[in-house]
């Protein structure tokens, strides 16, 4: 995922909203599997965890205000997601078990679709990059074909 990586310049507004994602997605799928609570999660990745290092690169700091935004919202509206997904889901991926970190990236993508802050190519968009990041292309596929009907429906 080529946005979260930052360069020696002071990184954009889109590379900050882009990183606020892919934290949220891998905080929340640290929370689902650790049994944390999201104010625990959100702490950790704001206080700890934000332009860390990886592979010898820094990365960049997430927009604070929207990966709480993504993560209490998440959390105060799972259950309304979840439902949202399933009836979004196709007949194929209905039968599927979708793993967590999968389910994860579809419903902090649903959050920000059920809220319309920021247009909805651009949310889909991040979420396949942050998708891409852990995936092949039919979990990335199915990312799209989720997302994308499910903008469809708050448009």
């Amino acid at each position: 995922m080529g946005t979260p990586i930052s360069s020696k310049s002071k990184p954009s507004a889109n590379a900050k909203a882009s990183s606020a994602r892919l934290a949220a997605v891998q905080a929340l799928y640290q929370a689902d599997q650790n049994k944390q609570s999201i104010r625990s999660v959100v702490d950790e990745y704001l206080n700890h965890r934000s332009g860390m290092e990886v592979e010898g690169e820094q990365m960049v700091q997430p927009d604070g205000a929207l990966l709480k935004k993504i993560l209490y919202g998440v959390d105060e509206r799972r259950p309304e997601l979840e439902s949202i997904i399933d009836s979004n889901l196709n007949k194929d991926a209905q039968d599927r078990t979708i793993e967590p970190l999968l389910k994860s990236i579809l419903i902090c993508g649903t959050f920000e679709l059920l809220i319309q802050d920021v247009d909805s190519p651009i949310v889909i968009n991040d979420y396949l990059n942050v998708g891409h990041s852990f995936y092949d292309r039919n979990e990335v596929a199915l990312i799209n074909g989720v997302l994308d009907s499910i903008s469809s429906i708050f448009q």
